[in-house]
């Protein structure tokens, strides 16, 4: 069976990348003998070219992952390929999973997946293949020859992450995207997310999965070595990413990963983390073994705002002291934080700008908030009747909600003058010849 795979960015101010989850499930397909093609959309494409690449590839199937702020573009496409083909077309993705209604309502949509794909897709075309019932499959919902839609249940994790192939990098040029992004590789050794932040969707797909098997889930340290070496073998690159919710959270595991690594590899690498999970011995540990720079999320420097509104149960000053830790070893720092979430004022906008003028990272990342459905603060929104606007295609646009606590006027205002800092913190580093070490994709 063939399935072309559709993942767009458009809009998103995001630079052109290796859509992971795409890379896992190509490889699964590829692993059972199915054929693979990507069209990967980084800018609007015209209807003929779309149709064109459907046209030479004649899949199967036809898959989009799509988010919430992608939705659009998932319709417009879906729309244009059925008015030529005929060729079933599934969504998957994070809107898929949390908004399953609106999407299956798509007449250009008839089958969608929530949550995890890889089992689901597999059985999905192997019933295909067969001419067997497509309706019955876990995390599929499917439209029948009547019209009615299949709702099914949501499948068991995947709960062996070693048993997962590597990710199939061959669906994208990756050596060009490497040298046109100037970014490195992104790996991922671990599945969920031991926090439930009230903005992200990680606390949402908790509790889709409730029951289902342990959501927190590590890939073996010899496995991910075993990646490296093959990546290392087939591309040329200096520097790398891990992009796990809470790198190094597990002590133990990461030890033992830090210990082959350093045996093997020396190339400087970049990681998430949660300030309240390090200290001083692992940000030693990990600078010794190549440890460059820290992605840090400080979301609101209010206290208020992150403990009760974000649900992240970590003070400014464990903040603080996790920047200086690891600041004294050498490791850069680059802050993430979210302005716009309800109870937001121009004060609680200033306090997180305050708290990165003490932090001094090297780099600063300042968003919008957007509330993504099926999470905390999302039905806070609703509940309190703040969401007043479609949703834009970026976290760098205008929010849509419209809060009491503080005007559009002052929220733009604001987050422009955020934005000013963030490029005056940076270029006060580049003056002194520190530039950033990695970049970010």
């Amino acid at each position: 069976m063939k399935i072309l795979f559709i993942y767009h960015n458009i809009g998103t101010k995001n630079i052109r990348h290796f859509p992971y989850g795409i890379g896992t499930l190509s490889a699964c397909l590829k692993e059972k003998g199915h054929e693979t093609d990507l069209l990967y959309i980084q800018d609007a494409i015209s209807e003929a070219d779309l149709l064109a690449k459907v046209e030479s590839f004649a899949p199967d199937l036809i898959g989009f992952s799509t988010v919430t702020l992608q939705w659009q573009y998932t319709q417009n496409y879906a729309r244009i390929i059925k008015s030529r083909f005929t060729t079933p077309i599934i969504c998957g993705g994070p809107h898929a999973t949390f908004i399953p209604e609106e999407v299956i309502a798509e007449p250009a949509v008839d089958l969608l997946c929530r949550g995890e794909g890889e089992y689901a897709l597999l059985e999905l075309l192997r019933r295909m293949a067969s001419g067997g019932e497509l309706s019955t499959i876990p995390n599929i919902w499917a439209r029948n020859s009547q019209g009615l839609v299949i709702r099914n249940e949501i499948g068991p994790l995947v709960e062996d992450l070693d048993s997962l192939p590597f990710p199939d990098r061959s669906i994208v040029p990756y050596d060009e995207l490497l040298k046109e992004s100037k970014t490195e590789p992104v790996f991922i050794t671990s599945r969920g997310c031991p926090y439930n932040c009230r903005f992200c969707s990680n606390s949402a797909i908790k509790k889709l999965y409730r029951g289902k098997g342990r959501y927190e889930r590590q890939r073996s340290p010899e496995n991910v070595i075993r990646e490296i070496r093959q990546l290392r073998a087939q591309f040329e690159f200096s520097t790398m990413n891990f992009y796990d919710e809470a790198f190094g959270v597990n002590k133990k595991w990461l030890q033992e990963f830090l210990e082959m690594y350093t045996a093997e590899f020396n190339y400087p690498f970049a990681c998430f983390i949660r300030a309240e999970t390090m200290d001083q011995e692992r940000f030693r540990m990990m600078k010794k073994a190549g440890l460059s720079l820290i992605y840090l999320g400080v979301e609101s420097g209010n206290d208020e705002i992150r403990r009760k509104v974000m649900g992240r149960q970590v003070s400014n000053e464990r903040i603080i002291q996790a920047c200086r830790e690891a600041q004294a070893e050498g490791i850069q720092v680059w802050t993430f934080n979210i302005v716009g979430v309800p109870g937001e004022t121009p004060q609680t906008i200033d306090d997180t700008m305050e708290l990165n003028r003490i932090i001094n990272p090297h780099f600063v990342s300042v968003s919008l908030y957007q509330p993504f459905p099926f999470t905390g603060i999302y039905d806070d929104c609703v509940e309190q009747g703040l969401i007043k606007s479609s949703y834009a295609t970026s976290l760098y646009d205008n929010s849509v909600l419209e809060l009491p606590t503080i005007s559009r006027e002052d929220l733009s205002a604001k987050f422009h003058e955020f934005q000013e800092l963030s490029k005056e913190i940076r270029l006060r580093h580049e003056s002194k010849g520190e530039r950033i070490t990695l970049c970010d994709i």
